[in-house]
Formats: C-alpha cells, sequence, structure tokens
C-alpha cells in the first residue's frame, strides 16, 4: 500500500470513529480541550490568533473564539478561495455579520467586510485534523491548506505557538507522512496535552 492509500484508508477510519462520538461526549470534551489551549501562555501572549470554525464532528472551538473576541485580540478565520489556492485570512470582529456559507459550505469571512491579513501577520495558529501520534505526526483533510501554513511559519512551530487540537480516540500509533508534511509541536485533548518538545533528543 502506498503511503497516499494509507493515508485515505486512515483518513475513512478515523472519520467514521470521530462521527461516532456522542455529541453531548463532543461538547464536554470540547470545553476541555479549550481549557487546556487557553492555559498556554502562547495563547495569552497572541495577539493575532487564527482559529477555525468547527464543522460536523470536529473539536468545537465556539469557546476559543469567544475567548478571542473577549479578549480584544485579533480573530482571525481562513476564507479557501479555491481547491488550487491557499487560504486568504481575514480579521472577523461579528460572527453574525461577517460569515457566510464558503468552501464546501463551511462558515468563512466575507472578504468585503472583513480586513485581510498576511500569513506573516498570525502569532498563534490552532490546527484541526483527523489523527494525530504522539511525534506530531498529523493527517489533515487532505486539501494541505494548514501544511502550508505551518511550512512557512516554522517559527510559530518552534515556538510552541502552533496547536492541534482532538479527541483522545483521534491519537493513533503512527500517522504516515509525506515530505511536506509538518508535526505539530502540541496536541491538546480532553484528558492531556501532548507536547513534543518535550520528546528525548
Amino acid at each position: 500500500m502506498s503511503r497516499r492509500e494509507e493515508k485515505s484508508a486512515l483518513r475513512r477510519r478515523m472519520s467514521a470513529l470521530r462521527d461516532g462520538i456522542d455529541a453531548s461526549e463532543r461538547r464536554q470534551a470540547s470545553e476541555a480541550i479549550a481549557r487546556r489551549v487557553m492555559a498556554l501562555s502562547a495563547w495569552g501572549r497572541a495577539r493575532s490568533r487564527l482559529l477555525f470554525r468547527s464543522v460536523g464532528s470536529e473539536v468545537l472551538t465556539d469557546r476559543l473564539i469567544a475567548d478571542t473576541l473577549k479578549a480584544r485580540a485579533e480573530l482571525i478565520l481562513p476564507r479557501v478561495e479555491g481547491p488550487e489556492e491557499p487560504m486568504a485570512f481575514h480579521v472577523v470582529r461579528d460572527l453574525q455579520e461577517d460569515l457566510a456559507p464558503g468552501f464546501a459550505g463551511i462558515q468563512e469571512p466575507i472578504a468585503e467586510r472583513c480586513p485581510e491579513r498576511s500569513i506573516y501577520d498570525l502569532d498563534f495558529v490552532l490546527v484541526p485534523g483527523l489523527a494525530f501520534d504522539r511525534r506530531g505526526g498529523r493527517l489533515g483533510y487532505g486539501g494541505g491548506y494548514f501544511d502550508y501554513v505551518l511550512n512557512l511559519r516554522t517559527d510559530l512551530v518552534e515556538s510552541g505557538s502552533v496547536v492541534a487540537v482532538a479527541y483522545s480516540t483521534q491519537i493513533v500509533e503512527t500517522v504516515p507522512l509525506e515530505g511536506w508534511d509538518v508535526e505539530v509541536p502540541l496536541i491538546a485533548t480532553e484528558h492531556e496535552l501532548i507536547d513534543m518538545r518535550k520528546r528525548s533528543v
């Protein structure tokens, strides 16, 4: 089986596993994950946070979004301009007025209402995914959007200002990686913070 086929099989398995988590359990786990993220020093000092709006059975990010708006940090949400285009980054101030269904039906910033920011303006990145391993390996959805960000902002990766969020059931023994995949430095689950920076060399 090729690496690409391994990834596809793991995506199918982990999607089904995550979708099978009870809704109330997802809410409770997401609340614990949010508290873990908000306790990080990188979160507290960040003035421009790239977050994402949850879809389907993803970890709920509502608490993190609300905390960012309350803290008067810049809430940055991504907008996908096309399957072959990198994400654009926009400041969102009002979730009711500034968002509309975009790529794949996901709520995205309305470009005309929301100021755009450069990838180099970001100082915190929250990362979604389907599966992770304890070495920081991450299996995304196949679009490469967050890999693009992490490849350009290795400074954020190295400083621990990139945090992936996942339910504990999304942690697997090994995620198959390819050359462009970037390992994440921190993974917050409902039970623990997995910190790759503390691994023995």
